[in-house]
C-alpha cells in the first residue's frame, strides 16, 4: 500500500513540476519576439512555406533580436542562434538531451547515437568513439578514391550536356557507404535508395506529433515499412557476414561487431540501430555538401581555377596526407556548408534552468538551434550571402568565435562521423574537378532550399561537364 502511495505521490509532483516548468515556459514565450502564429496550429504553416523559411533564416536577427520564439500548436519552442548562447548550450552535457522532434527519428531509426539520450548514449558514444580516430580513418581512403573513380568514369558518359548532379552523387554516396560501412558492395535492391524519413510531414502537422494519431495514418504504415525494410536487410548482410564468417573488420558494422563481442551490454540490436544510423546520416547529409560544393565551384570559375592549382601540387591521392593538404578545397567545402549546412536544425530540450542574456529559460524549454541561420548572422559573418572561401582561412579562423561555424553540430553532442564525411567529401570533389571542367545550365545559376531532414536544392543541382583538356593526375 505504502509502494503505491508513493508512486501516486510522486505521479503527481511530476506532473505538477511539469505544468509549471510549461507555463514558466508559456510566460517567456510571450515576453520574446516571434513570426505571427495561427491560434492552435501555431506557426506550422512556416514550415510548409519554403521560401519565407529561406527569408526568416536570412533576416531572423533584424526582426527578432538574439532569440525567435515559435509555436508549434500549443508547445512554445525557442530558436537560439548567437555564438555566445550555443558555447552554453552545446558546450556541455548539461543540455545534451534531446527534445521531442528525435522522438520521430527514433520511431525510424531505433535507438542510435542520433536519438539516444542519457546513460545508453554516454556508453554508446564511448565505444563507437574509437573507429573514427585518423587510423581508422586511413583505412577508409582507399575506398573513397575507388568508389570516387567510378563515380567520375559515369560520367564520361555524360560530358556536354545538361545533368542533374545531384542525382549522380546521391549514388557515388551510396557505393561508398556500402562499402565503408556495410563492407559490401551496392546493389539495385538496397532498401537504402529509398526516400527519406517523414519527418518534415509529421511537424507541419503537430497533431501528427501523437503517437495515437499517427499510427492510424497512411504515412505511419510508409514509415514503418520502410523502417522494416533498412533493419530487415541490415540484419541480413550481418547474418551473412556471421554464417561464412567474413569479417574483414575494414568496415565499420565488422568493427561494431567486435565491439558486440568485448561488451555484452552492446546488443546485436544496437549493433543495427547505429549501423542504420551510420547510413542514414552519411548519406543525405555528405550528398548535398558535395552537390552544393558542386554548384558553387561550376558558378564561380575563378574559385575553381584555384582549386585546380591546388590539385596540380598535390598530385596523386595515395592516402590522408594528399587530402590534408587540400587545403584551399576545405575552405571551398565549409564556405558551402556554412550557406547551405547540410543539417537545418538541432534541437534540445532544458534538463535545468539556464539564463542567456538575463532571460531565464525554465527546465523543459524546448529549444532549436539553426546553423543556417548562425551562419548568415551579418556581425558574425560579414556580407553573409557572398560566397567568399577566403572566410575559412587560417588566419580568419583565428578570429572566428568557435561556435560561429556548426555544420555537423559542436560539443559533446556533435557528429561522430565530422571527420569521415569531410575525408570523403574532398575524396569525390577533388576526383570530379580533376578530370571536368565545370559550369552551371544555363537559367540554373541559383537555388532554392528545400528543407527535409537535410536541406538540399529544390529540383536539384544542375551542371555541365566538359573533359579538361590536360586532366590532372
Amino acid at each position: 500500500m505504502m509502494a503505491y502511495l508513493g508512486f501516486f505521490t510522486s505521479a503527481i509532483v511530476s506532473f505538477f513540476q511539469f505544468f509549471i516548468n510549461y507555463i514558466r515556459t508559456v510566460y517567456l514565450a510571450f515576453k520574446l519576439d516571434g513570426p505571427k502564429a495561427v491560434p492552435f496550429l501555431g506557426n506550422v504553416l512556416l514550415l510548409k512555406d519554403e521560401e519565407e523559411m529561406e527569408a526568416v533564416g536570412t533576416h531572423v536577427y533584424a526582426r527578432h533580436g538574439p532569440f525567435m520564439r515559435i509555436w508549434v500548436s500549443i508547445l512554445p519552442v525557442i530558436f537560439i542562434y548567437e555564438p555566445s548562447h550555443l558555447r552554453v548550450i552545446l558546450g556541455t552535457n548539461k543540455y545534451s538531451e534531446k527534445n521531442i522532434f528525435y522522438s520521430i527519428l527514433h520511431n525510424f531509426i531505433g535507438e542510435g547515437l542520433i536519438t539516444n539520450n542519457g546513460d545508453k548514449w554516454k556508453r554508446n558514444r564511448r565505444l563507437i568513439q574509437p573507429l573514427f580516430h585518423v587510423n581508422i580513418l586511413e583505412t577508409f581512403i582507399e575506398e573513397f578514391q575507388n568508389s570516387a573513380e567510378r563515380f567520375v568514369d559515369k560520367l564520361e558518359g555524360v560530358t556536354d550536356t545538361n545533368i542533374k548532379i545531384s542525382t549522380f552523387v546521391n549514388d557515388c554516396v551510396l557505393d561508398i557507404l556500402h562499402n565503408t560501412v556495410l563492407g559490401i558492395p551496392v546493389d539495385k535492391d538496397s532498401p537504402y535508395r529509398q526516400g527519406e524519413v517523414l519527418l518534415v510531414t509529421r511537424l507541419v502537422r503537430p497533431w501528427l506529433l501523437l503517437e495515437k494519431i499517427f499510427k492510424q495514418t497512411e504515412s505511419a504504415d510508409k514509415e514503418q515499412q520502410q523502417k522494416r525494410s533498412l533493419h530487415e536487410y541490415t540484419k541480413k548482410v550481418l547474418s551473412q557476414k556471421r554464417s561464412t564468417n567474413t569479417f574483414s573488420k575494414k568496415c565499420l558494422m565488422d568493427m561494431l561487431v567486435e565491439i558486440a563481442s568485448n561488451n555484452k551490454e552492446f546488443t546485436d540490436e544496437d549493433l543495427i540501430n547505429e549501423t542504420v544510423t551510420f547510413m542514414l546520416a552519411g548519406q543525405d547529409s555528405v550528398g548535398a555538401g558535395i552537390a552544393f560544393s558542386l554548384f558553387y565551384l561550376a558558378k564561380y570559375p575563378d574559385i575553381q581555377q584555384k582549386v585546380i592549382e591546388e590539385l596540380g601540387t598535390i598530385g596523386t591521392i595515395t592516402g590522408m596526407k594528399e587530402l590534408n593538404e587540400m587545403k584551399y578545397l576545405e575552405q571551398v567545402i565549409k564556405e558551402t556548408l556554412r550557406l547551405a549546412p547540410s543539417v537545418p536544425i538541432l534541437a534540445r530540450v532544458l534538463t535545468e534552468e539556464v539564463v542567456l542574456d538575463g532571460k531565464t529559460f525554465p527546465s523543459g524549454t524546448n529549444l532549436l538551434i539553426s546553423p543556417y541561420i548562425t551562419h548568415r548572422l551579418p556581425h558574425v559573418f560579414p556580407n553573409p550571402l557572398e560566397f567568399n572561401p577566403d572566410r575559412f582561412s587560417p588566419e580568419n579562423l583565428e578570429k572566428m568565435h568557435p561556435y560561429a561555424f556548426l555544420p555537423f553540430s559542436l560539443g559533446p553532442r556533435n557528429c561522430i562521423g565530422y571527420k569521415f564525411a569531410y575525408l570523403e567529401m574532398k575524396s569525390v570533389l577533388s576526383a570530379i574537378v580533376r578530370r571536368f571542367e565545370l559550369s552551371l545550365k544555363p537559367g540554373y545559376d541559383s537555388y532554392q532550399m528545400k528543407y527535409r531532414t537535410t536541406i538540399r536544392a529544390k529540383g536539384g543541382i544542375w551542371l555541365q561537364l566538359k573533359r579538361r583538356e590536360n586532366v590532372i593526375r
